[in-house]
């Protein structure tokens, strides 16, 4: 093995400029594009994806409102996805078709940095690595907006390689937009910043550059204004944080331990082994992979931020430090065999998440089941209010069943008294939500339908509950 520092190429030396060299980026693109598409539409929409696909579909005027009481940090996404959502093929490829695009485009961008950095074999085995991670794949193949981040964080990350190397303004300027570009994205990305900040300011870590202090001062300009870009996404997010991420709790050394199992399952040995060798080549690099997980656990036992799927923008650069850790290697075939190793030992884990349930909910059975059972004059109620947003992307049996949730025109949910009123003459209503328990018991319309009304038989999809409410003749 050789364990030459690679990093002083990032300050000074030339990437290979073979034509050769130059296209084989290529190929790792290729396989995350295959790995994209692959069984693309076979599991169902969930919640979370139906929440995106919804939204992005809403009149202007309503989003606005939308916007301004939740999801205000996703907005950015929303309007990207706004052109794909109206697309005229089925909802699971048109709502995931970005998530596809942009995991092929992180796959290119880590091959690029890695041969720019460690040499051509170093980007070839990054970008193969990270086209192959399970965790990668999985969000490849959801509507929302975490395989968007993980390649603009690619993006930010060459933009720095590329100040740190030829300081400039307009680098300097591309740099910032694209850290503003990510916190736009996600604003728990810009855990990537600090690692930045330091491979810019530590000796140790850009060493040797020729003319240091440019690079340095224009990288803090650009955070700096990056960070002033932001300043309306931070209120927004501010006032919304309890409505967004309530759920989240305080990570235990236990969730941190299996950090490397969410992103690799069985092949997490491999990759976090040939990650460790490349921290050996290239403190940067680590630095980079490693610190945003460390400040999200960190900042966690505050304040919860922590989430696998929160820094899966990391998961690009963890598997860039992978490639420069075999390209270390001075037997050809060991890398080689590494990676075909890597792709027997992740591929259970990529069949079983292309599975038809394979997702937290299975909206589409859920459709199904209402299209197929649904009665003329029929209702539907949905407890709490959002559940309707969270269920509702397989549009047609909620489109034909009237809604008692709320009444037309009224900004929020009808009180008790109205939907009793409602209830009068109806005989059957189909009571979505999820499990009552003690959480929902007290909610006023679930006890003006328990007092009409009998249960049925409740089937689950997921997190999400069905049940028939009837007279009881």
């Amino acid at each position: 093995m050789t364990g030459a520092p690679v990093l002083p190429r990032l300050a000074g030396a030339r990437a290979p400029t073979r034509d050769a060299g130059r296209w084989w980026p290529v190929v790792p693109a290729a396989v995350a594009a295959a790995a994209g598409f692959w069984g693309l539409s076979v599991p169902s929409l969930w919640r979370d994806e139906s929440v995106s696909a919804l939204v992005a579909r809403m009149p202007f005027g309503e989003l606005r409102r939308f916007l301004a009481d939740l999801d205000a940090v996703h907005a950015l996404y929303y309007l990207l996805l706004r052109p794909f959502a109206a697309l005229p093929w089925t909802p699971e490829i048109a709502v995931r078709l970005p998530s596809v695009l942009a995991f092929t485009a992180a796959a290119l961008g880590v091959a690029a940095l890695g041969r720019r950095l460690a040499g051509t074999p170093a980007g070839l085995y990054a970008g193969l690595l990270y086209a192959l991670t399970p965790i990668a794949a999985r969000y490849a193949q959801e509507a929302r907006s975490y395989a968007l981040v993980s390649a603009v964080a690619v993006l930010a990350t060459w933009l720095l390689v590329k100040l740190l190397d030829r300081p400039g303004a307009g680098v300097c300027a591309a740099y910032g937009a694209s850290v503003a570009l990510l916190g736009w994205l996600h604003l728990y990305a810009l855990l990537l910043v600090p690692a930045h900040l330091l491979t810019a300011w530590l000796p140790a870590l850009r060493r040797p550059l020729t003319n240091p202090m440019p690079a340095v001062v224009r990288s803090a300009v650009a955070v700096g204004a990056a960070g002033a870009a932001l300043v309306p996404l931070l209120v927004l997010a501010a006032g919304q944080r309890d409505a967004q991420v309530f759920w989240l709790r305080t990570p235990g050394w236990a969730e941190l331990a299996a950090f490397p199992g969410d992103v690799a399952g069985a092949g997490a040995v491999v990759l976090f082994a040939a990650a460790v060798w490349g921290a050996v080549r290239a403190p940067a690099v680590a630095v980079w992979a490693v610190l945003p997980v460390a400040l999200s656990f960190a900042i966690s036992q505050v304040q919860p931020v922590y989430h696998p799927r929160y820094v899966l923008f990391a998961v690009p650069l963890l598997a860039l430090l992978a490639g420069i850790g075999l390209a270390g290697v001075r037997w050809r075939a060991v890398p080689v065999a590494v990676l075909v190793l890597f792709a027997v030992l992740v591929f259970p884990a990529q069949a079983a998440m292309r599975q038809p349930a394979a997702r937290p909910d299975d909206l589409r059975t859920l459709a199904a089941t209402l299209a197929a059972e649904e009665r003329p004059g029929d209702r539907v109620l949905f407890v709490p209010q959002r559940f309707r947003l969270f269920v509702a992307v397989y549009g047609a049996p909620y489109d034909r069943l009237t809604d008692l949730t709320r009444a037309p025109g009224a900004p929020g949910p009808r009180t008790a008294a109205e939907l009793d009123a409602a209830l009068k003459g109806v005989d059957r209503v189909w009571l979505i939500s999820p499990r009552i328990g003690t959480k929902y018991a007290d909610d006023e319309r679930y006890r003006t339908l328990k007092g009409t009304l009998v249960p049925g038989q409740t089937r689950t999809y997921g997190s999400i509950h069905l049940t028939l409410w009837s007279r009881n003749n």
